[in-house]
């Protein structure tokens, strides 16, 4: 038995050695022999203490990843060498999220846990093979939060309007947080950044900045919003067939330069009151911003929309009741160009000063 003297510095001892522990680095890879290491990125992630860091060396690798603990996953350059690379493993990906519209198998999925930082990696989806699942995700966050940033997600494709780059869905009570910033969303089919509320559960806030979003197909979306707040800012989109949409959302849409494929959509606020401000929109001819029945209290002021049938279209019906055209959308400070109809929207809109160029007529009225 101790003396009972030696007792604290025996709880101070083991104290520190669990706090060496906790948020120790580890690698994947040889590029960093000071660091004790893995082979794989699963085996990783599945064997360090909780909050980690893990160091990912440069290099191909064929695997699915799942991370159900706090941790940073971070991919290094060494030598001049290009990012780390995930490719679908060779028996195809498993495992699965309840996401948006049906389940949505996941090449790299953080699931119920605390804070998740994923940066400097590159996800490709090309040759995946689903097993299960309706959809094909480069990265998905399952209650839990995080940041993503300087990512590359890309050639997510499945079936024609399956392959989804990044996904954000909650089915817990819990609220969640997620960010993703300067990243690369490129080649999907479907969707690049969804981010979803299922029923019941607590809100999902998605922050979407400073990315570069562009598409394959004229039936894309950019970025799609349901039951989702957040901010979407300074984003890039392009060649999708709807820039940014939002259902049952209260999202900012601020300075974004979205371009989208004939006929197309910049922003559309199918219901929930958002914001859409300060963005540059070429409507591919077909519609700038898009408000439907339930959107009552949007806002859509200070952008630049070129190049539409209908800068702002108001009279739309959604799935989401009443059912009807509303009003109480906010429009103005507006820099319309080269459209059919500036404006579009039953009365009772604040339609303020907005500023027409080479349009045809600056006002229309639902029918």
């Amino acid at each position: 038995m101790f003396p009972m003297r030696f007792i604290p510095i025996v709880v101070l001892v083991i104290l520190l050695n669990a706090s060496a522990v906790a948020g120790s680095t580890y690698a994947v890879g040889t590029c960093l022999p000071s660091l004790p290491f893995y082979s794989t990125i699963s085996e990783a992630v599945s064997s360090v203490p909780s909050g980690s860091t893990i160091k990912v060396c440069p290099g191909s690798y064929a695997e699915q990843i799942l991370i159900t603990q706090p941790l940073t996953l971070e991919g290094i350059r060494s030598g001049g060498s290009d990012m780390p690379l995930i490719f679908p493993p060779f028996g195809g990906i498993t495992q699965v999220v309840n996401g948006p519209g049906g389940t949505t198998a996941c090449q790299i999925l953080v699931r119920s846990t605390g804070l998740v930082n994923i940066s400097g990696l590159g996800v490709e989806g090309s040759g995946a093979i689903v097993n299960n699942g309706s959809y094909l995700a480069g990265i998905a966050y399952e209650d839990a939060s995080g940041t993503v940033s300087h990512v590359s997600i890309r050639n997510q494709v499945l079936e024609g309007f399956g392959g989804i780059g990044f996904v954000t869905v909650t089915n817990s009570a819990d609220a969640q947080t997620v960010t993703i910033e300067e990243s690369l969303i490129r080649g999907f089919d479907g969707v690049g950044i969804w981010s979803a509320t299922n029923d019941g559960a607590g809100v999902m806030t998605t922050n979407i900045k400073t990315n570069t979003i562009r598409g394959t197909l004229s039936s894309s979306i950019g970025i799609n919003g349901q039951r989702s707040d957040g901010l979407v800012q300074s984003n890039v989109v392009s060649n999708v067939g709807q820039g940014v949409y939002l259902l049952l959302s209260g999202a900012k849409v601020t300075t974004n330069t979205i371009s989208v494929t004939s006929p197309g959509t910049g922003v559309s606020v199918e219901s929930g009151s958002s914001s859409v401000t300060g963005n540059r929109i070429d409507a591919g001819g077909g519609q700038g911003v898009a408000l439907y029945d339930a959107a009552a209290g949007s806002v859509v002021k200070g952008n630049t929309i070129v190049n539409s049938l209908t800068a702002v279209f108001g009279c739309g019906y959604g799935t989401i009741p009443p059912g009807g055209p509303a009003s109480g959308f906010a429009v103005s400070g507006n820099v319309i160009m080269d459209a059919a109809i500036g404006l579009q929207m039953p009365s009772g809109n604040t339609s303020a000063p907005n500023r027409y160029y080479a349009t045809g007529s600056a006002v229309g009225y639902c029918y």
